[in-house]
């Protein structure tokens, strides 16, 4: 069932047999790209957990009216993680936010660092960050997140470490001695941050800013990876330990009640 994500404001207090209208931008999508027909269940979401089962009732030029059946909360279940990412070239910030938004990611920050190869115009940053926040939300969509990631404008290393309230701070880093099994801790923390530095990786000034501020720099092993590898690697490690990978999906949950029954 194809998942969709609306405005909070037009789910708020919406209820079971309810009649909604959809933003003229998913209509668009449903009805253009989609072809979806009268009675189509899709799934609705404000991002913040609600989530509501719907048929489309009936199309119009410029809007699709849908027919609430069932609302629910769907807790997240993925460990608080923020990335602090140093923006790399080229599009492989977009590979970034991509996978790590499936890997469960819930906040991202774009760092200006000294090696950083790329600059987003200050001008062009809202435009930037509305593309970005896109890519977000269509990984979210089809990864049947409830819970929608936020990209927050790029900031300078020194700014953005010192803003970082994470419980735990760990900061990749190729000069780092620790390995990572090291210092994870045996109970989940509250919170971890994630500090990758760009291609060419943080400068020994930077890490011993991030240092400063509580990030323990950290290595997962003989081989250098990619600045797009990095973040995916370590997300993925920390969500299997501390996250959600050893839950079964409610879909799945809902196929083996019907069948015991």
């Amino acid at each position: 069932m194809r998942r969709f994500f609306i405005p909070a404001q037009v789910l708020a207090g919406v209820a079971n047999g309810a009649e909604i209208t959809l933003p003229k931008e998913v209509s668009h999508h449903i009805k253009t790209v989609l072809r979806f027909a009268v009675g189509t269940e899709i799934v609705l979401g404000d991002g913040l957990g609600c989530c509501c089962r719907c048929s489309i009732v009936s199309f119009s030029s410029n809007a699709i009216a849908v027919f609430v059946e069932q609302q629910w909360f769907a807790a997240e279940t993925a460990l608080p993680l923020e990335l602090l990412q140093g923006l790399p070239t080229g599009d492989k910030f977009d590979l970034v936010l991509q996978k790590n938004t499936e890997l469960g990611v819930s906040v991202f920050q774009p760092l200006v660092t000294q090696r950083s190869q790329f600059a987003v115009p200050a001008n062009k940053i809202g435009k930037k960050l509305e593309r970005w926040q896109r890519i977000v939300n269509e990984a979210a969509r089809q990864s049947e997140r409830a819970w929608l990631p936020q990209v927050v404008a790029p900031l300078s290393l020194p700014v953005a470490v010192a803003k970082c309230e994470a419980a735990l701070k760990l900061m990749l880093w190729e000069q780092g001695t620790q390995p990572l099994r090291e210092v994870l801790p045996m109970q989940r923390p509250q919170s971890v941050a994630v500090l990758v530095g760009p291609e060419g990786g943080l400068s020994t000034t930077e890490a011993e800013i991030a240092q400063e501020h509580g990030f323990v720099p950290v290595t997962i092993g003989p081989r250098i990876l990619r600045t797009e590898t990095a973040g995916v690697t370590i997300s993925s490690i920390l969500q299997f330990r501390y996250g959600d990978f050893d839950l079964v999906p409610p879909r799945h949950k809902q196929m083996t009640d019907s069948g015991d029954r």
